[in-house]
């Protein structure tokens, strides 16, 4: 391998470098707001050194949007927020985010394709997710589509297949449902999923 072909992957990373690891794609409007404000996609790093996420693309079908300069330390966890302003609001600012410039894919409430990928345009990660992903047990619906969970990942290095996510569950939630009175959680941003 060349001195080249070194530096570059030094700069770009590689397939599985850094992964998309939870998802806000259906907020809760009732208790979170609208999706517009709130959807929010967290990534991490597996690498045992920092990676620059700067230059890097989040994408799906249609948007895409390029991560600013952002150096993301070995195994942590960061989210890229629809709007910044309102994730902070709702979360706190203790959470490592991602600012970013382009438009905000719009995550689907159906199904969608986030692609994550380096300046070069190479695939980090890619997540084919469905409204269907994390139904459990005498459920019509995943608790992830549009009632206050996140879409988690159970293991963060294993395939983005349907078996391989589930429907964060509830540990320390921030508000109430107005109309049941009851716990809403929003996932897990920037800490491990509670399904891992």
């Amino acid at each position: 391998m060349s001195v080249f072909a070194v530096l570059l992957l030094a700069v770009s990373g590689a397939h599985g470098d850094v992964v998309i690891t939870e998802m806000m794609y259906n907020p809760d409007g009732p208790t979170l707001g609208p999706d517009s404000l709130y959807e929010w996609v967290e990534i991490c790093n597996l690498t045992d050194g920092p990676v620059q996420l700067g230059g890097m693309i989040l994408s799906d079908r249609g948007n895409g949007l390029v991560l600013d300069a952002y150096e993301l330390a070995p195994g942590v966890r960061a989210v890229i927020p629809a709007h910044m302003e309102s994730f902070v609001s709702a979360y706190g600012d203790d959470i490592p985010v991602v600012s970013w410039t382009g438009e905000w894919p719009g995550l689907s409430n159906s199904s969608d394709i986030i692609t994550l990928s380096d300046r070069y345009g190479m695939v980090l990660d890619m997540v084919p997710y469905t409204d269907q992903w994390g139904i459990t047990e005498g459920r019509r619906r995943s608790a992830a589509d549009g009632t206050g969970s996140s879409l988690e990942k159970i293991d963060i290095r294993g395939p983005n297949e349907a078996f391989n996510w589930a429907a964060s569950v509830d540990y320390d939630c921030p508000r109430r449902d107005p109309d049941t009175g009851e716990d809403k959680c929003w996932g897990t941003p920037g800490a491990v999923n509670s399904v891992e």
